[in-house]
């Protein structure tokens, strides 16, 4: 189990190190005291997360199933803990409100208790949204290297070119190239929309934000303003762009480089996720039109607005051009959305279309053997196949993903958040789209929503577990409280 010390360590001390971007931007900022607090805790972090990787990188050991399962949920329960500390030091928020921020921004659900951001200092507004850009390489990382190889909730790794082992016997130097290879990937992609978004006249320090945003899929915006006051319209078709390659697997975007044609028109989950954002952004432009003001290029500004948003809900962002402009269609359709998300293999939370598409086949088969009984029917969904193993992992998913959002719906309502809005928030939040919640859903005339800021203590305790439990696939963490396992050691 050393080397769950050993992983652990190295992850905090590259999240500390990582300090290092918000210090150099609150030094280009002037704000000299806001880098001193963050240099302390960048020494401080650096020397116990570096202290904790000397202790224990020497010692050979393998790493079982079970301690991959127990390294993931240390991952996201302790690094949290730590990324809220610079928050807390240095912002007026508690440290509940500031482990509220971190775990949203770790879990790239987007989801905040501030009710302005741009008072804030530039280098902490850096460091909240570095840490959704790093959340969403992590929550890559999770699902590549250990819940895929794992079969957690009905994925597999056979058609994956980047895993490697976690284990001590001489395959962690393949982990370790496969994770640098598509930090390599991420980061290029973050630069390149950087530079769009600059070149077509977004200031710099928010071209590089909005640019982690979309890349990771996040829902952080660095202003208050809407999303429209401060990009063009180049702008917001770049970011519209990078949510859709987030929104889809990695693996079909390596087909798509290698120009692989066979086995691109195969990979049915990708043009699935594009398929669903083409009739929403088709909706959407449908109403927008339909309730804006003529004009001569009425049609082209309602598309790529139908566009970007369609985009934001199926990536699981929740960020739009303008407010309001997701509640455009009912609240019921967006929270399926939002809860379905996109591909399997992405940064993207929610059920995730390849096991929607699993559930589907399997039902249609169920249906047709009522009338052939003897019928025999494989399942499948492009080129992957659905044997009985993979469909028992995916239901038992589903369900305990139902059960997870009706727990934590009733925790929240309970706590005096109306129920509309409880299972509205908890959804957000375990499919990782917390501004969907804020956009705006109260009837006209009706008392909106609480805001964040306004849950108690208990709401926000139940939605910080709500993320942490959607980034974590559930299941992960019913398989290490099992007590069948430990009572058997």
């Amino acid at each position: 189990m050393l080397l769950i010390l050993l992983y652990f360590g190295v992850i905090g001390l590259v999240l500390c190190i990582s300090l290092v971007g918000p210090i150099f931007v609150s030094l280009l900022a002037g704000e000299i005291e806001v880098a001193q607090r963050l240099g302390v805790h960048l020494l401080l972090g650096t020397f116990m997360f570096g202290s904790l990787v000397l202790a224990v990188m020497q010692r050979k050991s393998r790493l079982p199933e079970v301690g991959k399962l127990v390294l993931l949920t240390t991952i996201w329960i302790m690094l949290p803990l730590f990324a809220a500390i610079p928050i807390a030091d240095i912002s007026q928020l508690g440290f509940l409100d500031s482990l509220f921020e971190a775990v949203s921004g770790l879990t790239t659900a987007g989801g905040s208790i501030l009710k302005t951001v741009e008072s804030w200092p530039q280098g902490l507004l850096f460091w909240r949204i570095q840490l959704q850009w790093f959340g969403g390489f992590l929550a890559l990382m999770t699902v590549l290297l250990i819940v895929a190889p794992m079969r957690i909730g009905g994925l597999t790794s056979r058609s994956s070119v980047y895993l490697g082992n976690l284990n001590r016997d001489g395959t962690q130097l393949r982990a370790f190239g496969s994770v640098s290879k598509i930090f390599i990937i991420y980061t290029a992609m973050t630069v390149l929309c950087s530079i769009i978004l600059f070149m077509s006249g977004t200031r710099a320090f928010y071209s590089v934000t909005l640019a982690m945003t979309a890349v990771s899929t996040g829902g952080f915006l660095p202003f208050d303003d809407a999303l429209d006051t401060h990009v063009s319209s180049i702008g917001i078709f770049t970011m519209t762009l990078f949510l859709l390659l987030g929104a889809t697997s990695v693996f079909w975007q390596r087909m798509l480089v290698d120009r692989s044609v066979s086995r691109l028109s195969s990979h049915r989950e990708s043009y699935s996720v594009i398929a669903l954002i083409a009739i929403l952004s088709f909706i959407y432009m449908m109403i927008i039109v339909a309730i804006s003001a003529p004009s001569a290029n009425a049609v082209g500004k309602a598309l790529l607005e139908g566009f970007f948003v369609a985009t934001s809900l199926v990536a699981t962002s929740g960020i739009e051009t303008r407010p309001g402009t997701i509640a455009l269609i009912p609240l019921i359709v967006v929270l399926f959305i939002i809860l379905l998300g996109g591909s399997a293999y992405s940064t993207t939370g929610g059920l995730k279309h390849y096991r929607m598409g699993a559930m589907l086949v399997q039902s249609w088969n169920e249906i047709e053997r009522l009338i052939y009984p003897h019928n025999v029917k494989p399942a499948k969904f492009g080129t992957q196949d659905y044997n009985i193993d993979l469909m028992k992992a995916i239901w038992s998913f589903f369900t305990v993903m139902i059960l997870t959002v009706a727990f934590f719906s009733i925790a929240v309502a309970a706590s005096g958040i109306p129920f509309e809005a409880a299972l509205s928030a908890t959804i957000s939040a375990f499919a990782t789209a917390g501004p969907v919640y804020e956009t705006g859903w109260a009837a006209p005339g009706a008392e909106a929503w609480p805001a964040y800021s306004d849950f108690t203590t208990t709401g926000k305790l139940a939605l910080i577990l709500t993320m942490i439990l959607g980034r974590l696939e559930v299941l992960v963490l019913l398989a290490l409280i099992s007590t069948k396992y430990w009572f058997n050691r």
